[in-house]
């Protein structure tokens, strides 16, 4: 046994003794390891400059130190033989530690290559056919044969309705839905092949349209609704950023209008109006003789 003294605070400023040199870390760390178990207190060293230069732990070795107040109960454990109990769990650690062993993989023939690529075809394409999507057009015809009306179906389900209005033979009405209600609406009001009225339909009751009322491909009458009834009507030539006019709705019946809208947002005129549409005032002088509601 080697005296060594810790020097500088290591190990807890207490001598300590070398009782073992190791040819590696693995023998130094099991034999550690029984000691720790044991509840004597070890240190495991080498001249490897900190394990970059592990060849060098061949001159000195590994030096197993502990207390040396523990050096004698520490060499007669580790000169003790091992216990049954202990063979087997040190052979329990070894085989968990093993790897598994890999067999070799095994080329397969083209015989069975070809066999497998045929049953997966057989078995896919069935599946693949009666997964595609089926569609069917469903049609209704006027007296004299004109067809006027189309149901959409995919898989059983209505996609989509078709209208022909004029008769022309050439769809002019067009709603789409999703989960069997409707989402979206078109319209083409001048027949020509576009639509120029379009609706949007949500959960909650509040829908949109968006018009395109003079035929130049770009909506101008944008209006909201709300359980279908209209709430507001904002008018915006070729789809300007700010309204021009703006009209707003109370139980579908008009109350009031806002016109002279400029580019900042701001409107020059202001009208209200009773159940009747009759106007009852106004923020500007006006010609028209204004009726104010009579006190009951």
């Amino acid at each position: 046994m080697d005296p060594e003294s810790s020097g500088g605070g290591l190990h807890d400023e207490e001598k300590t003794l070398t009782i073992r040199i190791f040819s590696s870390y693995d023998d130094a760390g099991l034999a550690a390891a029984n000691l720790e178990a044991h509840g004597i207190k070890c240190w495991v060293n080498a001249d490897d400059c900190g394990g970059w230069y592990t060849n060098l732990t061949a001159a000195a070795g590994v030096r197993l130190h502990v207390r040396a107040v523990d050096a004698e109960a520490a060499i007669a454990l580790l000169d003790a033989p091992a216990t049954p109990a202990e063979i087997k769990q040190i052979e329990i650690e070894a085989a968990l530690a093993t790897p598994p062993k890999t067999a070799p993989i095994k080329k397969l023939a083209w015989g069975q290559i070809g066999l497998g690529i045929f049953v997966g075809i057989v078995i896919c394409l069935p599946y693949q056919w009666k997964s595609k999507p089926i569609t069917i057009t469903h049609y209704h015809y006027t007296a004299d044969g004109k067809r006027d009306e189309g149901w959409v179906y995919r898989n059983e389900h209505l996609i989509e309705y078709l209208e022909d209005r004029n008769l022309d033979g050439n769809w002019d009405h067009w709603t789409y839905y999703k989960y069997g209600r409707a989402m979206r609406s078109e319209y083409d009001n001048n027949f020509d092949g576009n639509a120029d009225e379009f609706w949007t339909f949500s959960d909650d009751g509040l829908d949109t349209l968006q018009k395109d009322r003079d035929f130049n491909g770009i909506p101008d009458q944008l209006c909201t609704f709300k359980y279908r009834i209209i709430q507001t009507e904002e008018m915006k030539p070729n789809g300007s950023k700010f309204a021009k006019e703006r009209e707003f709705f109370q139980h579908g019946v008009l109350t009031e209008i806002w016109r002279g809208g400029d580019s900042n947002g701001n409107f020059s005129e202001v009208v209200r109006y009773d159940p009747f549409f009759n106007p009852i005032s106004t923020n500007l002088p006006t010609t028209f003789q204004l009726l104010t509601p009579t006190s009951k």
